[in-house]
């Protein structure tokens, strides 16, 4: 791949050597012209303010430069505005600290491209331009345009074309309609500037001054304009990324949410979120021409300038990469970085990872852009720990499902396999001298391997999704009903009262699994023969009522007992309803039955959902 970025630069530096010296030969043979230095000394001037002004394209500035490049090579030579070009681009680019070897390049394209112009207009002929009427020089004019962007761009995207890795976002095709628009508006400027000569006007540099001075006035204003547009951005891209990475718990989708859209207000060629992890900083996003052998290799915190930020917790703007001795490993990594920007994730006095964002251009970020990108860090910052107390939540309830798995099958299942066990070796034992001891045992066994069977059942529907966000919270109640009639013989009755309101998915699994609980309570312990479930819609509750004709239970025996054996029952139906502030009262007495009920108030999203409907 060496011999391709070789080879680009080669094709580079031909450009740019081979437009200087052609500008320089063409200055020791210059052309009749009335002009004098204070028109050259005017438009120098003009161009220059312009120059200092660009409008900020997709990648790199655009500058409304043509008019006065067009006007200087008519007035003189094409190797004159293209010197004057040279001189005026590559101080500009020095003292904004940007890339020279871009800037030279820029000039050499633009040198071949005024030159191919000027091919052009020997192609038509003087004749036909000065007595062609008045579309004829319109259109030549036109045409002057287009040779001029095809030549430009042709070059410098073809070149671009030669690197082993293209930029393909510095590509024309992306700045399509900001070029295009500079193009016509070039366009119009010459069309008015071919009238002023040919219409007696006035030609003195006061006049060109006068003439120009709205152009480079229009350059000023448009980048005044596009600062402002850009600080409006950030502050909207700013409201919208700390709503959407607060949205999302998920840890990646945070660091998307961070780093793709900051394209729309810092430009940059690669941009990667790092993630701290066993001490090491590991790729979770990346964006750009970010290299893909690098996409699943961590890197140490002493390696580059990400590695600093994250070991020093600070955060690090680079103008230039080459002279920064932090910077010679990110050099080595990424194909041509200038420059670098790297903020660090900290929270609590722990770096959590590192935003790194470069650019191939001297100078390419600014002061700005590191305080904007330090905000955005500070909420995505918040947006990680939420996601992380997310994550070990959910860790922390497998646990606690697993424990209660655990204790279910120790206390229920496991011990009535330990008696079915006991009761089969003892009956083999005496199944010669006492068949009908033999014969009661294994009925007893039967009967603990049907609970057995049912509490086996009990915890794999515990353990599937909620009926209530399949098939709906009725149906889903009803069929519940229904098999705990079927599993146990007894008669049970299901009823919905009053107006169906619209519920949450946390009410309706709640209401579902305190249901389930219930009943599944009913079948081991109360031995009913009639149940009865109802749920009652009203205007300010939901109310879920379980009623059976059991044995009943002592109520504060019960609670003791689950807490002093760690049973899920009473204790987790009770959580359930804490978590949505909802009130559960159980109504039993030994003898006479139990009556589960659970009040939920109905909340704001139930009501705006029931003023919707």
């Amino acid at each position: 791949m060496k011999w391709k970025l070789w080879l680009e630069q080669i094709c580079r530096w031909f450009v740019v050597f081979s437009a200087w010296i052609l500008a320089f030969y063409s200055l020791f043979h210059p052309t009749a012209s009335g002009w004098t230095l204070l028109h050259l000394f005017t438009l120098a001037a003009l161009l220059l303010v312009t120059e200092f002004f660009p409008y900020p394209g997709h990648d790199g500035r655009v500058t409304v430069h043509f008019p006065f490049l067009f006007t200087l090579a008519t007035m003189f030579s094409p190797g004159i505005a293209g010197f004057v070009y040279m001189v005026i681009v590559l101080p500009v680019t020095w003292l904004r600290k940007h890339s020279l070897t871009r800037a030279a390049f820029r000039t050499g394209y633009t040198i071949f491209a005024l030159f191919s112009v000027q091919f052009f207009l020997d192609a038509i002929g003087q004749s036909l331009f000065e007595n062609g009427g008045v579309w004829v020089p319109v259109f030549v004019l036109l045409g002057c345009v287009a040779v001029y962007e095809l030549t430009s761009k042709g070059l410098r995207d073809g070149v671009e074309m030669m690197r082993p890795r293209p930029r393909a976002n510095r590509l024309w095709v992306n700045n399509w309609l900001l070029e295009t628009g500079i193009a016509l508006f070039s366009w119009g400027y010459v069309c008015a500037y071919y009238g002023m000569l040919h219409q007696g006007r006035e030609t003195d540099p006061l006049a060109f001054l006068f003439f120009f001075t709205p152009l480079t006035a229009f350059a000023v204003l448009s980048n005044v304009f596009a600062r402002l547009l850009r600080k409006k951005r950030k502050l909207e891209l700013l409201f919208l990324l700390t709503r959407n990475i607060n949205k999302n718990l998920k840890l990646n989708k945070v660091m998307e949410h961070t780093l793709l859209p900051l394209s729309k207000v810092i430009r940059f060629s690669f941009g990667v979120v790092y993630l701290v992890k066993n001490g090491r900083l590991s790729p979770a996003v990346t964006a750009g021409d970010f290299p893909k052998h690098l996409r699943r290799q961590s890197q140490p915190l002493n390696r580059g300038l990400s590695g600093w930020a994250a070991s020093h917790a600070r955060p690090a703007l680079v103008h230039h990469a080459k002279m920064d001795p932090r910077c010679q490993k990110d050099r080595a990594d990424f194909e041509d970085v200038r420059s670098l920007l790297a903020v660090p994730l900290e929270m609590d006095g722990e770096v959590l990872g590192v935003i790194t964002l470069g650019k191939t251009e001297r100078g390419g970020f600014e002061e700005a852009d590191l305080t904007f990108l330090q905000v955005l860090a500070s909420q995505t910052v918040i947006a990680i720990r939420n996601a992380r107390l997310v994550e070990e939540r959910e860790r922390r309830v497998v646990a606690e499902e697993r424990n209660r798995l655990a204790r279910d099958i120790h206390d229920g299942i496991a011990q009535s396999f330990a008696g079915v066990l006991m009761k089969v070796e003892s009956s083999l034992k005496v199944y010669d001298t006492q068949p009908d001891k033999v014969k009661e045992w294994l009925e007893e066994s039967r009967a603990k391997l049907r609970e057995g069977l049912k509490e086996v059942r009990y915890s794999i529907t515990a353990l599937r999704p909620s009926p209530a966000q399949k098939i709906g919270l009725i149906p889903a109640l009803n069929r519940r009903v229904e098999a705990f009639q079927n599993e146990t013989g007894a008669e049970a009755v299901f009823e919905a009262e009053g107006e169906k309101i619209p519920l949450r998915c946390e009410t309706e699994e709640t209401i579902y699994m305190v249901c389930h609980e219930a009943l599944s309570n009913a079948a081991k312990h109360a031995k009913a023969n009639e149940v009865k479930v109802t749920l009652v819609f009203e205007p300010e509750e939901v109310r879920l009522v379980v009623q059976d004709d059991g044995v009943g239970f002592s109520l504060a025996r019960a609670v003791y007992k689950a807490e002093a054996q760690k049973r899920y029952g009473i204790v987790g139906m009770n959580e359930r309803a804490q978590n949505l502030k909802a009130a559960l009262q159980f109504d039993s007495e030994e003898g006479v039955g139990t009556t589960v009920t659970l009040s939920i108030p109905i909340g704001e999203e139930e009501e705006a959902a029931v003023h919707a409907h």
